[in-house]
C-alpha cells in the first residue's frame, strides 16, 4: 500500500510539474511592452531624462531667494581685561555663542539665470528625444529578436522534416536490402544521410536556444526563461510611397533629426550665455545676527544688516571672448551634426527600402522554388518506390526540397526584418506604444 501511494504521488507530482513548465505563448506586443519596462538601455535613458529635468529645477532655483543659517561656538583660553578703577573688567566672554541667518537674492540684470534656464529646458527636450530614440531602437531590436526566435522555430521544423525524410528513405532501402534488390552500400549511404540530418536538427535547436537567450536579454529577463512565440501568418504590405517621400517623412519623425535641431538651438543659447560674462551683476543680501551671550562691551542680542553688491568685470584677460569663440565653434559643430544626422537617416531609409524590395523579390522566387522542389520530390519518391531510379535521385530531391524550405523561411523573415527596419527608419515604429 505504501509503495502504491508513493507511486501515485510521484505521478501526480510529475504531471503538475509538467503542466507548470509549459511555455506560455508570448506575443510581439507583449514582448515589446516587457522590454520597454525592463530593458536596461531604456531604463538608463529614462534616468538621464529625469536628471535633465532636475537640472532645470536647479537652474530656476538660482533665480529664487536662498536662505542660509549657521551657528558658532567659540571658547577662548582667556579673556582680555581692562581696569577702570580698582576692579578689572573683562572685555568679553570666555565662551561665545552666535547664530546667523542670511538671505541672498540675485538680481538677474544681465540675464545669466534666464539664459541658463533656457539652456536647461532645451537640454530636457534633447533628453526626451534621446529617450524616444532609445525606445525606437529597443522596439526594433525586440521585433527582430522575436522574429529571430520564430525563424529558428521554422528552421527546427524544416530540420525535423528533413530528418523524417531521411529516416523514411533509410526504411525503404533497408527493406530493399532485406529483399535483396539493393546493396549494403545503399543502406550505409542512407545511414549517413540520417546522421547528417540529426546533426542539422541539433544545430537548429541550438540556434533556437541562442535566439531565445538574445530575446530574453533584450526583455531584461533571465536568459533561461522559456519562450514560445507566435509565428506571423501574414506579411505586412510593401510600402508604396516613393523613396524621396519616405525620406522626407523620416526627416519629420526621426527623433535624431529633431534632437540635432535642438542641439543647434542650444549652441545659440550658449553663445548668449558666454557673452553674459562681460555684463554686471547685482546681489542683495540681508543678514540677521544673534548674540546668545552678551557682554558689557557687546550688549546687543540682535543686529540686522542689508547689503547690495554690484559687480562689473573690467578686465578678464580675454576669458569671455574665448568662451564666446568656443560657443561659436560648438554652433558650427552642432550644424554639422544636424547635416550628418540627415545624411545618416537618408542612407538608413534607402538601405531599408532597398532591402525590403529585395526581400519581396526573393520571397516570390523562393515560393516558386519550393513549389518546384515539392513536385520534384514527389516524383522522385514515386520513381524510387517503383524501383526505376537510384537513391541519388531521391537524395538530391530531398536536399533540394530542404534548401527550398530554408530559402523561403529566410525570405519571409528577411522581409519582416526589412519591414521593421523601414518602419524604424521613417520614425513610425512603436507609435502605438504609450510613452513614459
Amino acid at each position: 500500500m505504501i509503495n502504491r501511494r508513493l507511486l501515485i504521488g510521484l505521478v501526480l507530482t510529475a504531471v503538475l510539474q509538467g503542466s507548470w513548465s509549459q511555455e506560455a505563448t508570448l506575443t510581439l506586443d507583449e514582448a515589446i511592452e516587457i522590454a520597454l519596462r525592463n530593458n536596461r538601455a531604456v531604463q538608463i535613458s529614462a534616468r538621464n531624462l529625469d536628471k535633465s529635468r532636475n537640472a532645470v529645477r536647479e537652474a530656476r532655483g538660482n533665480a529664487l531667494p536662498q536662505i542660509q543659517a549657521n551657528a558658532a561656538y567659540t571658547r577662548f583660553d582667556r579673556v582680555a581685561t581692562a581696569r577702570f578703577g580698582p576692579q578689572p573688567i573683562r572685555l568679553g566672554n570666555i565662551e561665545n555663542r552666535t547664530a546667523r541667518i542670511t538671505l541672498t537674492q540675485v538680481i538677474d540684470i544681465s540675464g545669466i539665470v534666464r539664459t541658463a534656464v533656457r539652456a536647461a529646458s532645451v537640454f530636457v527636450s534633447i533628453s526626451e528625444l534621446e529617450y524616444e530614440r532609445t525606445r525606437n531602437d529597443t522596439i526594433l531590436q525586440v521585433t527582430q529578436a522575436y522574429q529571430g526566435v520564430a525563424r529558428a522555430d521554422e528552421f527546427v521544423r524544416v530540420a525535423e522534416e528533413a530528418l523524417k525524410n531521411a529516416q523514411e528513405r533509410r526504411r525503404l532501402i533497408r527493406a530493399q536490402v532485406d529483399a535483396g534488390v539493393a546493396a549494403q552500400f545503399d543502406l550505409l549511404r542512407a545511414e549517413t544521410a540520417v546522421a547528417q540530418a540529426e546533426q542539422a536538427l541539433l544545430n537548429a535547436r541550438n540556434q533556437r536556444e541562442l535566439a531565445v537567450a538574445a530575446l530574453n536579454n533584450l526583455l531584461g529577463r533571465d536568459l533561461n526563461t522559456p519562450v514560445q512565440v507566435v509565428k506571423p501568418t501574414t506579411l505586412p504590405p510593401l510600402q508604396e510611397a516613393e523613396l524621396d517621400a519616405l525620406t522626407q517623412q523620416a526627416y519629420q519623425n526621426r527623433p535624431e533629426i529633431v534632437a540635432a535641431e535642438r542641439g543647434v538651438e542650444l549652441a545659440r543659447v550658449n553663445i548668449q550665455n558666454a557673452r553674459r560674462g562681460a555684463l554686471p551683476s547685482i546681489v542683495l543680501t540681508g543678514q540677521a545676527d544673534f548674540n546668545l551671550n552678551t557682554s558689557p562691551f557687546n550688549p546687543r542680542r540682535e543686529s540686522y544688516t542689508g547689503t547690495v553688491v554690484l559687480s562689473a568685470p573690467i578686465w578678464d584677460s580675454g576669458i569671455t571672448r574665448a568662451r564666446e569663440a568656443q560657443a561659436r565653434d560648438d554652433l558650427e559643430i552642432a550644424q554639422l551634426r544636424l547635416q550628418q544626422a540627415k545624411e545618416g537617416v537618408a542612407l538608413e531609409v534607402r538601405q531599408a527600402y532597398l532591402n525590403l524590395r529585395d526581400a519581396q523579390k526573393r520571397l516570390a522566387v523562393a515560393q516558386k522554388g519550393l513549389e518546384q522542389a515539392t513536385e520534384a520530390l514527389r516524383l522522385a519518391r514515386v520513381r524510387f518506390e517503383a524501383g526505376v531510379s537510384p537513391q541519388l535521385e531521391i537524395s538530391d530531391a530531398e536536399l533540394a526540397f530542404t534548401q527550398a524550405q530554408t530559402n523561403l523561411v529566410d525570405a519571409q523573415f528577411d522581409y519582416l526584418d526589412a519591414y521593421a527596419a523601414l518602419q524604424r527608419a521613417i520614425g513610425v515604429i512603436g507609435k502605438q506604444y504609450a510613452q513614459r
